[in-house]
């Protein structure tokens, strides 16, 4: 009788031993999850390599941060080369620029002349000193006027110039006048009833008094007389007179810009009228008629 009850008990300690045995295998963790991985070949290599391999040299640190940086300059390099590239593509386009030459006292230049540099395009102010333009946008503009010192302005991308002239003389108004800097330039070529025709406003060789300005100007002191009536209202001012010079050096189509009256605008005309032939311009080496314009100066002496 004991001999079975041992039994049996042993028999039941047994049986939840193995129950035990199979909730464990069945709910806690696997075997293989305690077990490393070393066993593949390849996984094992690979980690026998990485402990094999020395620590990267600072030499090879400077030398893997120089080729970074020599990269990134030819990135940055190649990009600001295409944007300077755009850039000279919108340059090129044609703009419409206007503006006002001036004088040093503030006051209008009528028949100014702004020249596009370097080709023999250009127009001239009207009688408020206004103009206007299509030039290239990256482009400079020539202004120049009888008596006063040119100058060259860039037009930068502006749409609006403007400029005062002072007055004097230089060495580069013919220049100033329409000569163009580009000897490859192509010639406009006329017929002969186009050349007849034909009124040049910008020119290559601007049409010239006998003597110069210097001649002009002494001329033109000798022979102008201030009209009795300026002289009694005390008045005093500029005549912008316009004109076309023809081949044979005589003028024709005189006309007034500008002028201030008190009989100052007659006398302006009759002076033009008495001076003698100019040398007349040329275009392409041929003589060709050109518009050009003329201040003449009213001024009373102090006494």
């Amino acid at each position: 009788m004991k001999l079975s009850t041992t039994v049996s008990a042993r028999l039941r300690f047994c049986q939840r031993r193995m129950d035990n045995r199979l909730i464990a295998y069945t709910f806690g963790p696997k075997p293989s999850a305690f077990v490393t991985p070393f066993f593949q070949s390849s996984t094992l290599k690979q980690r026998i390599l990485m402990l094999q391999k020395s620590e990267t040299s600072r030499w090879a640190v400077v030398k893997y941060g120089f080729v970074a940086l020599i990269t990134f300059s030819l990135f940055v390099f190649v990009a600001a080369c295409e944007d300077r590239a755009k850039q000279d593509v919108v340059n090129d386009k044609e703009i419409t620029v206007s503006g006002q030459i001036l004088a040093s006292d503030g006051q209008p230049i009528p028949g100014a002349n702004v020249v596009l540099k370097g080709a023999s395009k250009g127009t001239t102010t009207d009688v408020n000193g206004r103009y206007k333009i299509q030039v290239p946008a990256n482009g400079a503009l020539l202004v120049g006027f009888v008596g006063h010192k040119s100058q060259e302005i860039a037009v930068g991308g502006k749409t609006v110039v403007n400029a005062r002239l002072v007055e004097g003389s230089d060495e580069t108004a013919g220049r100033f006048s329409g000569q163009s800097t580009d000897s490859d330039r192509t010639a406009e070529k006329l017929t002969a009833v186009q050349d007849k025709e034909h009124v040049f406003t910008v020119v290559e060789k601007h049409p010239e008094f006998p003597g110069g300005m210097v001649g002009l100007t002494r001329f033109i002191n000798e022979n102008l007389r201030y009209p009795e009536a300026a002289q009694k209202a005390h008045v005093s001012g500029k005549v912008f007179l316009s004109f076309v010079i023809n081949t044979d050096g005589s003028f024709q189509d005189i006309q007034v810009l500008k002028g201030f009256g008190f009989g100052a605008d007659e006398e302006a005309i009759r002076v033009l009228k008495a001076m003698p032939r100019w040398k007349p311009a040329t275009q392409d080496g041929k003589l060709v008629r050109v518009k050009y314009n003329l201040p003449i100066k009213f001024e009373l002496e102090e006494k």
